[in-house]
């Protein structure tokens, strides 16, 4: 009678195994779900449309795109968190929500523990606008004029706990300035206060502010990095004008998913999205856009980008106690 139990059991478990070996390999099973926890229009959301195209092309289901805005990326995390943890929905998501952000807005999950990071797939820098109108042409003429009003003077973000926010903070302590930070609910909105001279600066973006640069509906002073960007080249570095604490100023873009997604299921969608990103098509179109196309690493690399994203900032964020 025990070995009868005993062999049944086995064979439970055998079956269990089994039904999770094909669950993994059926996927996906149907149509996927891409939340993007940013409005519509951002450079969060194009490239998410753009990749779902190709996601789409690639495993032969529709994948439709749902933006969860608000928050400070928290609602969309959240919103990936509670669907079934089946793969069938990813968060396409901006370094910021999880390394920046929660050191400043209290989120109701762990950005180290709760969200998997899956692969990379592109990274992008930051420029300083203002209005295409501003008095002053690079960071010596804002600088004088900052100085001359030192509290009547404003700047952007995205949510509060962005690189952006960090910036305008670096800016008033070096300048002796107690310019305004105003956040907004996402890029365009940003963009747009900026553009209407309601708010001073936004260290933006080179995706999303270069079609407004080359448009004239905008003014840059200054591009982060430790080289002249090749998309901006006549744009100055801010080291170049003296202020190198924004040499490293980046973020990178990926994909995400719940941590009880299976293994096997993370395995493929991590093998899915690195033959996207190895298309040309897919490359050139984001380059376009002006991301920096990279070449996924793996999961753990990843992780660890992460990781030591989120304690850098956790850094900084000592320096300037920010709080929402």
């Amino acid at each position: 009678m025990k070995t009868s139990i005993h062999m049944a059991c086995r064979f439970t478990l055998a079956a269990l195994l089994l039904a999770g070996t094909s669950l993994a390999q059926a996927w996906p099973e149907r149509v996927i779900k891409i939340i993007v926890p940013a409005p519509p229009g951002g450079n969060m959301d194009v490239p998410a449309r753009v990749f779902a195209h190709f996601l789409s092309k690639e495993v032969g289901f529709p994948v439709i795109v749902e933006n969860k805005a608000g928050a400070g990326g928290s609602i969309g995390v959240q919103a990936m968190l509670n669907a079934p943890a089946d793969g069938h929905t990813i968060l396409y998501t901006s370094s910021n929500v999880l390394t920046e952000i929660p050191h400043v807005m209290k989120v109701p999950y762990d950005p180290m523990k709760d969200v998997r990071p899956v692969v990379a797939l592109a990274k992008y820098r930051y420029v300083l606008v203002v209005a295409a109108d501003y008095p002053a042409n690079d960071l010596a003429g804002m600088a004088r004029l900052l100085k001359a009003e030192p509290d009547k003077s404003s700047f952007a973000s995205p949510s509060p706990g962005t690189i952006a926010q960090f910036g305008g903070e670096i800016l008033n302590r070096k300048l002796g300035v107690n310019m305004q930070h105003v956040p907004f609910s996402g890029t365009p909105p940003a963009l747009n206060g900026v553009m209407s001279r309601q708010i001073t600066m936004y260290l933006d973006s080179v995706v999303t502010s270069g079609p407004l640069l080359q448009g004239g509906k905008l003014k840059a002073l200054a591009i982060a990095g430790s080289t002249r960007y090749a998309g901006m080249a006549q744009v100055p570095t801010f080291a170049e004008q003296g202020y190198p604490e924004f040499s490293d100023f980046s973020s990178w873009q990926g994909i995400a998913v719940s941590p009880k997604v299976p293994a096997a299921i993370v395995d493929k969608l991590y093998a899915t999205v690195q033959r996207i990103a190895g298309l040309a098509p897919f490359h050139d179109q984001i380059a376009r856009m002006g991301f920096e196309p990279v070449l996924p690493d793996s999961s753990q690399q990843f992780a660890q980008r992460l990781q030591s994203d989120h304690e850098h900032f956790g850094a900084l964020n000592r320096t300037f106690a920010l709080k929402q």
